[in-house]
């Protein structure tokens, strides 16, 4: 039995480097650009940026540069910020290892979005186990939402209306 767990983890994680390791498609560049500068994200970082804007929902965008599904989502990402950014935070995390794997990626893809550097123990506090990951925080700093997979902005759009709904 525990050798069929093992077989079936060992599949579970070869899935996943396959669904994030493939994929050429070169972003598309935006009018818009991130600043350069990307600050730590940390688990204390986020408690403090939740209690430091109450009576607002946040949404986390747990990524890296490398996943194919991460780049799709990240335009995703700017539309709801362009759109709602007013109503609520949304956040991109990054979980490249280097800050030159931000560098490069921006420098062929300008983005208007808070853009962090994250680190493994924010990604286990909230069991990011795939990439991407988003994370819906309440008004009062409560996760209400955490789901792996990329998410249309139609699908963002109206999580988002119902999280500033409530």
């Amino acid at each position: 039995m525990k050798n069929l767990q093992r077989i079936a983890v060992i599949l579970v994680f070869s899935l996943f480097l396959i669904a994030c390791s493939g994929g050429s498609s070169e972003p598309e560049a935006s009018s818009a650009a991130n600043d350069g500068s990307y600050p730590k994200m940390g688990v204390a970082e986020l408690d403090a940026f939740l209690v430091e804007n109450p009576g607002k929902p946040t949404i986390v965008l747990f990524w890296t540069t490398w996943c194919p599904s991460c780049k799709e989502e990240i335009p995703e990402m700017e539309k709801l910020n362009k759109s709602h950014g007013d109503k609520i935070n949304i956040l991109a995390v990054s979980l490249d290892e280097k800050v030159e794997a931000l560098d490069a990626f921006f420098a062929k893809q300008k983005v208007d979005l808070p853009v962090y550097m994250g680190d493994q123990a924010i990604a286990q506090k909230y069991e990011v186990e795939a990439i991407p990951t988003l994370a819906f925080f309440d008004k009062t700093g409560k996760l209400t939402f955490a789901k792996a997979g990329a998410f249309p902005y139609a699908m963002l759009q109206a999580m988002a209306e119902k999280m500033i709904g409530q």
